[in-house]
């Protein structure tokens, strides 16, 4: 609540162009807030309505950015806006407000096809009966402040379309029409004039917010500095509310006090979202430590002088080690020596940058192992400080790929098998020139 600004927005103001990055998300709760496209030629359509049921900046949840349309105020009203940078960071912690934006994306596209289907092929009186009932959907009362030529422009036809149709709708007391004012007078009567395109919106919103809500995966404070101050204000706010005035703090004065206060509170909120940041990072950190140490490949960290920094499970069976001791341990010491000129050369390039892909070599045998052919393949940091190392046995690299092979060639017999089987079926389709 703190990120939300409560905002007027006045008849015809733009919210975002074609092709521009919205500066903000609003969320309609007074107003209504049609997504037109302007043609060329300067002709209008509008493609959907939002207002209370809904947000205008769909092209930042989507990741989008910019849109080829632009948003503009079609009726007065209040709406809550936040920043885009804010509404990025919320939806990116993928809670419920990235649920509710995505149903209500879901929720738009349908409005715009059904749009798309409603102009194409219902008649004028049909979709004017459309717009109105989505549109009272939207407001507190039965009236609109709309003109016929707005409506027309709207709907993408002639204004004397909307007039037939809007007089038609008036002389059967569905509607009242004056100096740019439409009032609803029987609803009933306006929803057995429409198409089913109404319904079908209608019920796919009502379907998409009725969905079950999946667990909560979490609620980080976000740390952000421009909202720090405003934040702890409104905390000071409401702890004041809940406790008596006291004096004047002997004497001290009160804006001096009142900063000091503002100051820890900012200070804990600070404190709060570095513990949760710290949190979260040691539970990445763990995550991956784990992805890291079980995986089947061995993997080395060797320093500039060849030494092993680091290993996971695998590379330490490898080389029948104690991990707790590799420090100690140069890599080039398990390596059979006429391989050694071929190793010390392959980590010489990578530490310099030079692309050599990888290298082949023997390792001394073990007493839990025999001498054993691997392909090292490996990245250096930045600075050539650190190589980091894949060790990949040949030989079971060779058997996996020689049992891939002879799979592969037992199902292309098979197929040929099968194919031997059927003399009658070949014969057809050679006689026939059509099925040839």
């Amino acid at each position: 609540m703190d990120d939300l600004e409560h905002v007027t927005l006045p008849l015809g103001q733009v919210l975002y162009e074609p092709g521009e990055l919205p500066a903000f998300a609003y969320f309609p709760t007074s107003c209504i807030v049609s997504l037109l496209f302007t043609t060329q030629a300067g002709a209008t359509a509008e493609l959907a309505l939002t207002g209370k049921d809904g947000l205008v900046g769909i092209p930042l949840v989507l990741g989008g950015k910019t849109s080829t349309h632009k948003a503009v105020v079609q009726s007065a009203g209040t709406a809550w806006r936040v920043r885009s940078e804010v509404i990025s960071w919320e939806l990116n912690q993928h809670g419920y407000l990235e649920r509710l934006a995505l149903c209500y994306a879901q929720a738009l596209m349908t409005q715009m096809a059904q749009s798309v289907v409603c102009n194409r092929h219902h008649a004028v009186d049909q979709q004017l009966c459309r717009w109105l009932l989505m549109s009272l959907d939207l407001l507190t009362d039965n009236r609109l402040n709309m003109t016929q030529e707005l409506i027309a422009s709207m709907l993408g036809v002639r204004r004397e379309a909307v007039t037939e149709a809007a007089g038609r709708l008036q002389a059967a007391g569905i509607i009242q029409y004056r100096r740019g004012r439409i009032t609803v007078t029987d609803r009933p009567g306006l929803e057995a004039r429409v198409c089913e395109c109404y319904g079908v919106v209608r019920a796919e919103l009502e379907r998409l917010f009725h969905l079950p809500q999946p667990p909560l995966t979490g609620d980080g404070a976000r740390p952000n500095p421009a909202t720090l101050r405003v934040r702890a204000e409104a905390q000071l706010r409401r702890q004041k509310a809940d406790t008596p005035a006291v004096s004047d703090a002997a004497g001290m004065d009160k804006r001096l006090l009142h900063e000091l206060e503002v100051h820890q509170i900012e200070l804990e909120i600070s404190n709060e979202s570095l513990r949760e940041a710290y949190d979260e990072a040691d539970a990445l950190r763990r995550k991956y430590a784990d992805l890291y140490d079980f995986a089947p490949i061995p993997y080395f960290t060797l320093n500039a002088q060849g030494f092993i920094t680091q290993c996971n499970l695998a590379g330490a069976i490898l080389l029948d080690i104690q991990r707790s001791q590799t420090r100690p341990h140069r890599f080039a010491a398990f390596i059979e020596p006429s391989f050694l000129p071929v190793f010390d050369h392959f980590l010489e390039e990578k530490l310099h940058g030079r692309c050599q892909r990888s290298c082949e070599l023997a390792l001394l045998a073990t007493p839990h192992h025999p001498e054993r052919t691997v392909r090292i393949q490996a990245i250096t940091d930045e600075e050539g400080h650190e190589c980091q190392m894949a060790v990949i046995d040949v030989a079971m690299h060779g058997q996996l790929a020689h049992h891939d092979r002879r799979r592969t060639d037992s199902k292309q017999q098979t197929v040929h098998d099968q194919s031997a089987n059927t003399p009658a079926q070949q014969t057809e389709f050679s006689d026939c020139p059509s099925k040839r």
